[in-house]
């Protein structure tokens, strides 16, 4: 059986606000459109198995700024948890409403697994309309196995043309996977460095385009 997006956005607020109320929030980020607030917050939780340690739970959050204009009633959407802190950001514009959050865990002998989720939301629904994924990896040369890195989101901007991720990266190999069909994914290998950037050209646009990728 099939569910709509809606309907799971949905199950997921209703689900996320039964198993996390009144969490301590530890990090916050927030915007407006169209007389609604949008909140991208961390919430401080604890993971009892195997021994207690943090989990912090990334949720996004709406409210009413001006019942004029806004038509959407107040949500909480748990969007994920993870075992490292969190990176989140959020932009909003004419075109939508866009939030960025990392989220992993870390891996016994190799470090840390931290990717960046990248959505593009429906700011009247809160229905999710697109999602990209920025990972890091770290591998003696281009091709080669290797382990796990970390790509931790610091900004998110919305330009005219494009929307922009910077973030910080623990690792050599940058790439995007994306929820379109690209089979020429592009890549970025730099040894040095803890930067990155990923620029989507046309990010609310139909026809979606390959990103540019910048590691430095």
């Amino acid at each position: 059986m099939r569910m709509s997006g809606a309907f799971v956005v949905g199950l997921m607020s209703l689900l996320g606000s039964e198993a996390s109320a009144d969490l301590p929030i530890v990090q916050q980020a927030q915007t407006t459109w169209g007389g609604c607030g949008y909140f991208i917050q961390v919430e401080q939780d604890v993971d009892p198995i195997p021994y207690p340690q943090p989990l912090y739970r990334i949720v996004l959050r709406s409210t009413v700024v001006s019942a004029d204009t806004c038509t959407l009633p107040p949500q909480r959407i748990e969007l994920g948890t993870s075992k490292l802190e969190p990176g989140i950001a959020i932009a909003a514009g004419e075109q939508g409403l866009v939030t960025a959050h990392s989220y992993g865990t870390y891996v016994r002998t190799l470090g840390p697994d931290m990717w960046t989720k990248l959505l593009r939301w429906d700011p009247t629904t809160l229905a999710i309309r697109r999602t990209e994924w920025i990972r890091v990896g770290n591998v003696p040369y281009p091709g080669a196995a290797g382990g796990p890195g970390s790509a931790r989101v610091t900004r998110l901007t919305i330009f005219p043309k494009h929307v922009e991720v910077r973030g910080t990266r623990g690792g050599n190999f940058l790439y995007v996977d994306s929820d379109y069909t690209n089979p020429d994914r592009d890549y970025r290998f730099e040894e040095t460095g803890t930067g990155f950037a990923v620029l989507f050209p046309d990010f609310f646009g139909v026809n979606q385009k390959p990103p540019y990728l910048y590691a430095y």
